[in-house]
C-alpha cells in the first residue's frame, strides 16, 4: 500500500494532487489545516494537508505452495466506497500504523483491515478481541453521527440560494415547537435536503409522514374486529371526554351502522349526564348511568350483545391521589376495557407529560388528543409520543359532532403539523 501526504494552499488543490498522482481509486485517510511560515505568527499562511493511500497492484508472482493448504473462506467483496473505508481506517492511529508497514507486506483491504493473501493466513480463523470490536464500533458510531451533521450541512448548502420567503418543513416543525433532538433525528433518517423542502410541497408531507410512522405508534381509531369492544375514556377535567365520546359513537352508529351503547360514570357533573343523554337520543343508542364498579359490571353484562360499548368516566386531577385511586378501582372492575387517555392539545407540554405519567397507573392503551384547532403549536404531540409504546388513536379539531374527529394516522398528524402559516 502506498501512503502519501500532500500539502497545498486549498483543499481543492490538494485533492487535485492526490487524483493526479494516485488516481481516482485513492482513499483519503486524514485531512487537517494549519498555518506555517511567518515570524511569531505574523505573515503565516494556511496549509491544507491530506493523507491519502492506494493499494499496490499485485505482482504476478506465484506464492510457494504450502505443505498442507487449508481451505480459507474468501471474504465477500466489498464496494470501494470512500465513506465506508474512512469509517474503519480513517483515524490518525490507523494512518500511523499503515505508514509503519513495509511495502512487502500483504495487500490490505481498507474496509476491513484484514490480510488478503491466503498463504499468510493463520491456521485458525482470526477472532478480534471483544474490546477491540467495541472500540471499532464506537468509532463507527461517532463517524455516523458526523455523517448526520454533514448531511444537515449539505442540505443547508443546497438550499442557501432558495427564494426569499420560502418556508421549509424544518421551519414549520420548529414553529410547532418540535423538540430539537427530534428535528436532528429527522435530518438523519431523511435524505439530504428533504427537511428543507417547501412545506407546501406534497413531498414534504410524505417525508414527515414516513418519519412519524417509523417513530410513533398509531391505532387509526378503534378496531371492531373483536366484538363486543368495550372502550373507556379517561383523563383530567375539561379535556373534552364527553364530547369526544359522542363523536366516536356518532361516527360508528351513523356512518357504519354499528350496534352500540353508552355508559356514563361522570355523575359529578349534572351537565355531563344531561349532555350525554341528548347525544344518545340524537344518535339513537341506549345510555346507562352507573355510580359504582359493581353497577359498571351489571351494565356491561346488559350490553353484551352490542358491537361497541363506550364508557365515559369523570375527570380526575393528576394531583389528587384519592381521585386517581378511585378511578383505578373503577376500571379494575372491568379488565376487558380498552382505555383511551384523553389529552388536550392546548395543555402545556410539561403538564401534559405529568398527566401522562400519573395516568400511567391506569395503564392506558391509547391516547386521544382533543382541541387541536385551538392551538398553533402541536409539536407537543410528537414530543410526548416519540418512540413510546402507547399509540395515538384519535385527533379532534372542533366541537361539531360527529365531523370534527379523525382516526389518528401518520398522514393525519403530518397534515395537522404542516398547517402552520408563517
Amino acid at each position: 500500500m502506498q501512503i502519501k501526504v500532500y500539502k497545498a494552499a486549498t483543499m481543492k488543490e490538494a485533492m487535485q494532487q492526490v487524483k493526479a498522482e494516485l488516481g481516482a481509486d485513492a482513499v483519503i485517510l486524514h485531512t487537517k489545516k494549519y498555518r506555517e511560515g511567518g515570524f511569531l505568527g505574523y505573515g503565516s499562511s494556511e496549509v491544507v494537508e491530506v493523507t491519502a493511500a492506494i493499494e499496490d497492484q499485485p505482482e504476478n508472482v506465484k506464492p510457494p505452495k504450502p505443505a498442507k493448504p487449508r481451505a480459507v473462506e474468501k471474504p465477500a467483496p466489498q464496494p470501494r466506497n470512500v465513506l465506508n473505508q474512512y469509517k474503519t481506517n480513517g483515524t490518525p492511529a490507523m494512518v500511523q500504523q499503515l505508514q509503519q508497514q513495509p511495502n512487502a507486506a500483504p495487500s490490505i483491504d481498507v474496509m476491513a483491515g484484514m490480510p488478503q493473501n491466503a498463504a499468510t493466513m493463520p491456521a485458525a480463523p482470526l477472532a478480534a478481541p471483544t474490546a477491540a470490536r467495541t472500540a471499532d464500533q464506537q468509532k463507527i458510531d461517532q463517524l455516523e453521527g458526523e455523517l448526520a451533521q454533514m448531511k444537515a450541512m449539505l442540505a443547508q448548502v443546497m438550499n442557501k440560494e432558495a427564494a426569499a420567503g420560502k418556508v421549509t418543513l424544518q421551519d414549520v416543525l420548529q414553529k410547532q415547537e418540535v423538540a430539537s433532538p427530534i428535528l436532528k433525528e429527522l435530518a438523519v433518517q431523511a435524505t439530504a435536503g428533504e427537511p428543507l423542502l417547501d412545506y407546501q410541497d406534497p413531498q414534504a408531507k410524505g417525508v414527515l409522514s414516513k418519519f412519524l410512522a417509523a417513530n410513533m405508534h398509531f391505532s387509526a381509531g378503534i378496531d371492531l374486529q373483536q366484538k363486543p369492544r368495550t372502550v373507556a375514556l379517561i383523563g383530567a377535567t375539561g379535556v373534552g371526554k364527553t364530547t369526544t365520546l359522542a363523536k366516536i359513537a356518532a361516527r360508528f352508529v351513523l356512518e357504519q351502522n354499528v350496534n352500540a351503547a353508552m355508559i356514563t360514570a361522570d355523575t359529578y357533573r349534572i351537565s355531563a349526564v344531561e349532555q350525554l343523554k341528548t347525544y344518545a337520543d340524537i344518535i339513537g343508542v341506549p345510555l346507562t348511568i352507573v355510580y359504582t364498579p359493581e353497577e359498571l359490571k351489571v351494565a356491561l353484562h346488559k350490553y353484551a350483545d352490542k358491537d361497541l360499548v363506550l364508557v365515559d368516566t369523570a375527570g380526575r386531577s393528576q394531583h389528587n391521589s384519592y381521585q386517581m385511586q378511585e378511578l383505578q378501582d373503577f376500571l379494575q372492575a372491568a379488565p376487558q376495557l380498552e382505555k383511551h387517555l384523553v389529552l388536550s392539545a392546548t395543555t402545556k407540554e410539561q403538564d401534559a407529560a405529568q398527566i401522562l405519567q400519573k395516568f400511567s397507573a391506569c395503564e392506558p392503551d391509547h391516547i386521544i388528543f382533543t382541541k387541536t384547532d385551538e392551538t398553533s403549536s402541536l409539536g407537543m404531540i410528537l414530543n410526548l409520543l416519540y418512540q413510546q409504546d402507547v399509540s395515538l388513536s384519535f385527533l379532534t379539531n372542533g366541537q361539531s359532532v360527529p365531523d370534527d374527529i379523525v382516526p389518528a394516522t401518520p398522514d393525519a398528524l403530518a397534515e395537522l403539523l404542516l398547517r402552520a402559516q408563517i
